[in-house]
């Protein structure tokens, strides 16, 4: 999966909106989801070219709706990781 100049803006957007800089965001707020069930969760990092271990439970912004040919969405972490992550394993939780 190639970043496309919309998903960099975006997670500037997501970063900024947990740090608390929302006077900063260009556009939207972006609604969190929280990975369905308990326990771990292994996902592809694409930043670290390696799979990785989410806890099930951790809230997460999608980065793109766009899905890769694994049918995941690239999302951002509550614990700063990038993650490739199946839609259907995902909740949305709205603003919280």
């Amino acid at each position: 999966m190639k970043w496309k100049k919309e998903d960099k803006e975006r997670l500037k957007n997501i970063i900024k909106q947990i740090t608390g800089s929302i006077d900063d965001i260009e556009g939207d707020l972006v609604e969190g989801s929280k990975i369905k069930g308990k326990g771990d969760i292994w996902c592809y990092s694409p930043l670290l070219n390696q799979m990785v271990a989410a806890k099930r439970g951790t809230l997460v912004y999608i980065i793109s709706d766009e899905e890769d040919d694994k049918g995941r969405v690239l999302a951002y972490t509550a614990s700063v990781e990038v993650i490739l992550i199946e839609k259907n394993e995902l909740m949305e939780v709205g603003f919280n």
